[in-house]
Order: structure tokens, then C-alpha cells, then sequence
């Protein structure tokens, strides 16, 4: 996965995509991709209602490209994200732009 080869990593690549995401991550010790995505998710919706088409298909090659990537990084966007789109109001938005692996784990 291109860039994305730890979780402050993966954090740097979400508050590009959504600077208020910044906030979220103050006095976090970034130790997990889980970690990343859990403090992500309840915040998500809100990110994605006022975000422009480009913005939003930029996330979901992200979501994407962990997916398809497997191991911990899959684990991580799978059961902190994906199996729990519709509870965190993201499902419908993102369910279009994502692929095989990702659309596999979409709840």
C-alpha cells in the first residue's frame, strides 16, 4: 500500500483528506491501524456530507487500497469501518466508489 505503511501514516493521509481529523487525534498515541480508524468512524459522516466528489473518491481508494492490501491493514478498515458503514451513516456514501475486497466487508 503506497504510503500508507503505518498508522500515523495512514493518519496523516485522512487529515489531508480531512483536516478537521486533526482535532481527533491530539494527545493520541497512534500505536494501531484499528486505533486510527476507530477514532475515524464516528466522525466520518460529517467529513463526507460537506466533502467535494474528488475528496470522497480519494477516501474511498484509500479504504480501497487497505482492503485489498490484507493482513492488519484489511483487519483494521474491515472491522472498525466497513462492517459497521451503515451504524456510522457512511454506507450508502461510500458503498458506489469501493471495490470487490472492500464491498465484500460492508455491512
Amino acid at each position: 500500500m503506497k504510503g500508507i505503511d503505518s498508522p500515523s501514516a495512514l493518519a496523516e493521509q485522512l487529515v489531508r483528506l480531512f483536516p478537521p481529523f486533526a482535532r481527533e487525534l491530539e494527545g493520541e498515541e497512534l500505536e494501531s491501524f484499528h486505533q486510527v480508524v476507530i477514532l475515524l468512524a464516528p466522525v466520518l459522516a460529517g467529513y463526507l456530507n460537506g466533502t467535494s466528489e474528488r475528496t470522497l473518491k480519494s477516501f474511498c481508494e484509500l479504504v480501497n487500497a487497505m482492503a485489498d492490501a490484507g493482513g492488519v491493514t484489511e483487519n483494521a478498515i474491515s472491522t472498525c469501518l466497513l462492517e459497521h458503514a451503515s451504524q456510522v451513516k457512511v454506507r450508502k456514501i461510500i458503498g458506489p466508489h469501493l471495490g470487490a475486497t472492500a464491498k465484500r466487508e460492508l455491512r
